[in-house]
């Protein structure tokens, strides 16, 4: 039997950190500082399992961990693993775990401690609960036994297996060279029983223990207290003892209040951009009072079209002919962005998207000719998430230049994401991605109809497109990976399931006291080695 074997040991990471730590001479003294952090949206659900809210995640990934983690090159590092290693030509992934990982201090541990060790039959619960949850694509149609446990015709899933207490293995369908990517993600952080089963009307709500840097000390619907867990596995640089989450959704109250020092964090609104920056760096005359971080996440902005409905491939290339997309970068975006003809970021794992449908009324009028469309409005649902009504407007216009006439429905953001994960979706709909994987093919794989209605919102379907997307499987080279991923997307952009937009560039501006506040290409915010220094 084929046999092919990879390793990964988290040993560089930790001589790295370490030797940072040393080099800063002594540990720097705890903060009496509560870093408080400006949220756009209502806090969602603080369980892993069914959390779907890219506002709520930054809080909820400083409580929880997987067992991987992205490097800031988007590579896949050791989190509550410390190794792995693939057997039987890329089937089986065994994954070892740390030994000195303890989950937060809890009443619900019956050990005097109030705590214990993460163990194998930890992930094997929390990847059940992911598998009947929101993260149930990451594994459909990829790990043994994962359609028949969603079928409820098992009880458990035959390719999760505990070999020993410290020893997690996946057993796959067929061979996937790159599936670790899949685990990187910050959402699949590991959970205990034990929290969950003690009353799961709470857990996620009053109840969060995780093994994660910071821990849950209070919560309100409108506020998440958090302080630090003095039990965490990694030595970290950071002196915050305490983090507070607050929900502001109006956005010029967020600026006043960041301004006047009440907020030390800030993701900065695209309409406010020209007020703290100039080019792509912060105004000199701010440059003593706050730093600016200017982060690039694998996000993509677009506008979803309803393939089971608009089915004529004529009248969807005409939408996407018809969209300038240049024009909302430079009007709308103050150009902090990059104009996307891909779901996924160029240059991921070395991956080039094709080019797409260009910008062109004239093709897009030509299209429309040959399509059914007879000028009934369509629906285009939008949302109060950033830039979501204007993009909405926008585009309106765009499509009434050539002949297309809409409506735009506005909806709160979590209404708007119930509706479309439920299936009960609009002609079109404007949203935006925050991408949990790291590799191309996962991203692509949204086209696959195997993958509707999540992540294959579009409910596009393309019987060649699919055979490549099960081909890639049968490569290790990720040269080769990535042409069979480019001819299968070529095909999808030429039958425009979506129109992509652009992918954003995330701004941030905090207290100048803050220092090392880093954010990662899966947008975690890295709380953990931060420090706040008095002036």
């Amino acid at each position: 039997m084929a046999k092919a074997r990879m390793r990964c040991s988290g040993m560089g990471l930790l001589f790295t950190l370490a030797a940072l730590f040393a080099c800063s001479g002594r540990p720097v003294p705890s903060s009496p500082h509560t870093l408080t952090i400006a949220v756009e949206n209502d806090i969602q659900t603080l369980d892993p399992a069914i959390l779907s809210d890219p506002f709520t995640s930054r809080i909820l990934w400083q409580m929880y961990e997987g067992l991987l983690g992205l490097d800031a090159q988007g590579v896949p590092v050791p989190l509550i693993a410390e190794s792995w290693q693939a057997d039987d030509g890329f089937r089986r992934w065994t994954f070892k775990l740390r030994p000195n990982v303890f989950y937060h201090d809890s009443p619900l541990f019956a050990d005097p401690s109030h705590t214990r060790p993460v163990n194998a039959y930890d992930v094997l619960y929390s990847y059940h609960r992911f598998a009947a949850g929101f993260g149930s694509f990451v594994f459909s149609g990829v790990v043994e036994g994962f359609a028949e446990y969603i079928k409820h015709q098992t009880d458990a899933v035959k390719g999760f297996v505990v070999l020993d207490s410290l020893t997690f293995q996946f057993r796959l369908l067929q061979a996937e060279p790159t599936f670790v990517y899949r685990l990187a993600s910050p959402y699949l952080g590991i959970m205990p029983p034990e929290a969950v089963e003690q009353d799961l009307h709470q857990f996620g709500r009053t109840i969060c223990v995780g093994s994660g840097p910071f821990k849950l000390l209070r919560r309100t619907e409108t506020e998440v207290l958090l302080e630090r867990n003095p039990r965490y596995w990694r030595q970290t640089r950071g002196n915050l003892q305490q983090i507070l989450f607050r929900v502001e959704k109006n956005p010029q109250l967020r600026i006043n209040q960041f301004e006047s020092r009440v907020y030390d964090v800030l993701q900065v609104p695209i309409a406010f951009i020209p007020r703290f920056m100039q080019g792509d760096a912060i105004k000199p005359e701010l440059a003593n009072r706050c730093r600016l971080l200017r982060g690039k996440t694998y996000n993509v902005h677009y506008l979803g079209l309803n393939c089971r409905d608009l089915q004529d491939i004529h009248l969807r290339r005409a939408i996407a002919f018809a969209v300038n997309k240049e024009e909302i970068v430079r009007s709308l975006l103050y150009n902090q962005a990059q104009i996307a003809a891909s779901p996924v970021p160029p240059g991921m794992q070395g991956y080039q998207p094709p080019a797409g449908l260009p910008f062109n009324p004239d093709s897009s009028r030509l299209e429309l000719a040959g399509s059914s469309y007879r000028g009934a409005p369509l629906t285009v649902l939008v949302s109060d998430a950033p830039n979501s009504e204007q993009l909405g407007q926008i585009i309106q216009s765009d499509l009434a230049r050539v002949g297309i006439r809409t409506t735009l429905q506005k909806l709160d953001f979590n209404s708007l994401l119930s509706r479309i994960f439920s299936g009960d979706k609009p002609d079109m709909f404007i949203l935006f991605s925050e991408w949990i994987f790291s590799a191309p093919e996962f991203i692509i794989d949204s086209y696959h109809s195997e993958r509707w209605p999540n992540p294959n919102l579009f409910g596009y379907r393309n019987p060649w497109v699919d055979q490549q997307l099960n081909e890639w499987r049968k490569k290790s080279e990720r040269g080769q990976i990535n042409a069979i991923c480019h001819r299968a997307e070529s095909v999808a952009l030429s039958e425009a399931p979506a129109v992509w937009l652009f992918h954003l560039y995330n701004i941030y501006v905090t207290d100048h006291r803050l220092t090392q506040f880093s954010v990662n290409a899966n947008h975690y915010w890295d709380l953990a080695d931060a420090l706040w220094q008095e002036e």
